[in-house]
């Protein structure tokens, strides 16, 4: 698998080029100071090419991003969540969000773009 290295200045991995087939994106964060929300759109502008901060990436139309900002908060207990994930289908792309911090973007083959 061949990564080309596409940021990250700030010790943070990210996001990498995954050159395998389907084409991806690895990112790496830092589940304390980013918001998961953050991160996939990032990691979505970069597959897509595009600057996030100049075109729209409506994440709201396939999951509230407040929600998924709070799916891997630590429980009212402050225990943190290890072992959570989940898949969101995104315009043709596949992501794949964990708890430990790794988010992969992905094309989803054979899908047609909106």
């Amino acid at each position: 698998m061949n990564r080309t290295n596409a940021g990250g200045d700030n010790g943070e991995r990210g996001p990498t080029l995954v050159t395998s087939n389907p084409r991806g994106y690895h990112t790496c964060y830092d589940t304390t100071s980013r918001a998961l929300s953050e991160v996939v759109i990032e990691s979505i502008a970069a597959i897509r090419n595009v600057d996030p901060t100049a075109t729209r990436i409506p994440l709201m139309e396939v999951v509230d991003p407040d929600a998924l900002d709070a799916l891997f908060a630590d429980t009212y207990q402050g225990e943190e969540r290890a072992d959570g994930h989940i898949v969101l289908p995104f315009d043709g792309l596949t992501v794949f969000a964990h708890s430990n911090g790794h988010v992969f973007v992905r094309e989803t083959p054979n899908t047609v773009r909106h």
